[in-house]
C-alpha cells in the first residue's frame, strides 16, 4: 500500500505521513521530514512513493470501468483512477515509463492465454487489468518496482516441466503469470526483462532522492558503450579498468549524433562527488565507490577511464567472471546537463557536451542509448524494425511465438524474413515460408542478430 505525506490530518498540527486509505503513520514538523521518512518506508518496502495525500483511490471495478474506456476516462475521475494517475505520472516524470515493444508483446500473449483459460486459480484482477495497461504501452512508476521484484523471485517458475514448449501442458500458470507482468515465456526473456525493470527502478529512486531533498532535477540521461577492458586478480583482489566514456567519437542516432568533448566530467570530478561503480544503473547492486576509494575517476587523453577493485561479495565475483568470459562488453554513465553544458548545432542534428554533472557509472548487460526523459529509447528490437520499416510491436508478438515454439502465420514468417533480410550484410534470395527447417534457420539467424545488438 503506498505512502504519502500531508499537512491536514485531524490528528497532526503539522505534516503527517499516511496511507492509501488515510491510516496515519507518524506526525512531522516539516513538510521536509514528512517526505524523508515516506520516500524511505516506500523504498524499503519496495513501492513508489505516492506523493501529496488528495482522496483514497477507486474501487477496482470503478478503476476497471475507467480503464476500458481509455484516457477520456480522466474527464470523469479527476485523477483518481489508474488511467489519470498514469497520465500525470508521465506528465510529472522525468524517468521514461514506457514499457519496450518485447513486454508490451509479451502482455499481449498472456492476456490471449488468459482469455483462453490458462491462466490459473492464482491471478488476480489488478495483474489483468495491469497486464492491459501495460499491452497499450503504460506502465505506472509503481508497477515497475514491482515488475523488478515479481520477475527475480518467480524466474524459477520457468525451470518448471510444464514451462517447456514441448510440453502437454504448456503453458504453465507460471508461463502465463510471466507473459503478463511482461516478462516472457523463457529465462532468457525474463531476465532481458529483469534487467530493463531494474535500470527503470534505479532511475527513478535516484530522482525520487532528488525530490525528497527538495532538488530541482535536470534531465537524467545514459549514455552506452562498447569497452576495452581489463580484468585481473591481484593481492587486494579483482581489479577492473575500462573507459565509461570515449571523447570525440560520435554516437548512434539518439536521433540526434552527439559527441563528448574533452574536460566534459572535469566539473564533477573536481567537485569530489561520491561516484557509485553499479551493475545495470541497480543502486542495490554496488561494485564500487569513489568516497571509499575502491573506484577512481579519472579523464585520459581518450575518455573518462575507471579503475575499480570489485568486492569480493557474489556481485563482484559473479561480475569479474562474466567480464572476463566476454558475455558483458559495455559500460554506461548517468549524467545530466547543467546550463550552458551542452552545444548545438544549428539545424538541431548534432549535440556535443562540453560539461556534465555525472551521478553514476555502470558496467551494463544489456546496453541501449537511452534518455530517461521519454524522448528516446533505441533498443536491438526497436533498431531492427526500424531498419526492416516493420512495426516493432508486431516484430515482438512474432518473436515471442517463435520463442514458445508456436506455428507463424504467413504473415508473420515473411515479416521475419523481413527484419533478418535487412539486417544482413548481403541480402540472401527470398525463401519459401513454410518449410521447417528454413523456419528454423530464420530463427537462428534472428536470435545471432539480436544477441549482436545488445
Amino acid at each position: 500500500m503506498p505512502y504519502f505525506i500531508t499537512d491536514n490530518h485531524p490528528d497532526c498540527s503539522n505534516w503527517a505521513v499516511v496511507k492509501e486509505d488515510g491510516e496515519l503513520v507518524a506526525c512531522h514538523p516539516t513538510k521536509t521530514s514528512a517526505t524523508d521518512q515516506m520516500v524511505a518506508i516506500s523504498l524499503a518496502e519496495e513501492l513508489e512513493p505516492g506523493g501529496t495525500y488528495t482522496e483514497p483511490t477507486r474501487s477496482s471495478s470503478e478503476l476497471t470501468t475507467a480503464e476500458g474506456r481509455g484516457a477520456e476516462a480522466c474527464e470523469d475521475c479527476d485523477g483518481a483512477c489508474e488511467v489519470c494517475s498514469y497520465k500525470e505520472n508521465q506528465e510529472e516524470r522525468q524517468v521514461n515509463l514506457e514499457p519496450p515493444s518485447y513486454m508490451r508483446a509479451a502482455a499481449r500473449r498472456g492476456l490471449s492465454y488468459y482469455e483462453e483459460g490458462y491462466g490459473g486459480d492464482g491471478l488476480v484482477e489488478r495483474t489483468i487489468r495491469e497486464a492491459r495497461a501495460m499491452a497499450r504501452g503504460s506502465v505506472t512508476a509503481d508497477k515497475w518496482v514491482r515488475i523488478r521484484a515479481w520477475i527475480a523471485r518467480h524466474l524459477v517458475d520457468l525451470d518448471s516441466p510444464a514451462a517447456r514448449p514441448d510440453s502437454n501442458d504448456y503453458p504453465s500458470a507460471g508461463v502465463v503469470a510471466h507473459l503478463l507482468w511482461g516478462s516472457g515465456p523463457s529465462k532468457r526473456a525474463a531476465q532481458r526483462a529483469l534487467a530493463y525493470a531494474e535500470g527503470v527502478v534505479a532511475r527513478i529512486e535516484e530522482e525520487n532522492e532528488g525530490r525528497a531533498k527538495g532538488e530541482a532535477l535536470s534531465k537524467i540521461e545514459t549514455r552506452t558503450i562498447p569497452i576495452e577492458f581489463e580484468v585481473r586478480e591481484e593481492a587486494d583482489g579483482m581489479t577492473f579498468e575500462g573507459y565509461a566514456a570515449v571523447f570525440n567519437t560520435p554516437s548512434e542516432p539518439l536521433p540526434f549524433i552527439e559527441r563528448i568533448a574533452p574536460g566534459a566530467f572535469k566539473r564533477s570530478l573536481d567537485a569530489r562527488n561520491d561516484i557509485k561503480l553499479l551493475w545495470n544503473h541497480d543502486s542495490g547492486t554496488v561494485l564500487g565507490s569513489t568516497r571509499a576509494g575502491t573506484m577512481k575517476l579519472y579523464e585520459d587523453d581518450r575518455g573518462l577511464r575507471v579503475n575499480a577493485t570489485f568486492p569480493n561479495t557474489s556481485a563482484g565475483r559473479d561480475a569479474a567472471e562474466l567480464l572476463r568470459r566476454g558475455d558483458v562488453d559495455s559500460m554506461s554513465f548517468g549524467f545530466s546537463v547543467p546550463s550552458g553544458g551542452d552545444e548545438w548545432s544549428s539545424d538541431g542534428a548534432e549535440r556535443t557536451l562540453k560539461s556534465v554533472r555525472l551521478h553514476e557509472v555502470s558496467i551494463v548487460a544489456f546496453p541501449a542509448y537511452s534518455s530517461t526523459a521519454g524522448t528516446t529509447s533505441v533498443r536491438g528490437l526497436d533498431k531492427v524494425a526500424e531498419r526492416a520499416d516493420i512495426d516493432p510491436d508486431a516484430l515482438a508478438d512474432a518473436i515471442t511465438k517463435l520463442e514458445e515454439g508456436k506455428e507463424l502465420s504467413e504473415d508473420e514468417g515473411r515479416l521475419l524474413t523481413q527484419a533478418v533480410v535487412s539486417s544482413t550484410e548481403k541480402p540472401e534470395e527470398p525463401e519459401t515460408i513454410g518449410d521447417t527447417a528454413m523456419l528454423e534457420l530464420k530463427k537462428k539467424k534472428l536470435s545471432i542478430l539480436m544477441n549482436g545488438l545488445k
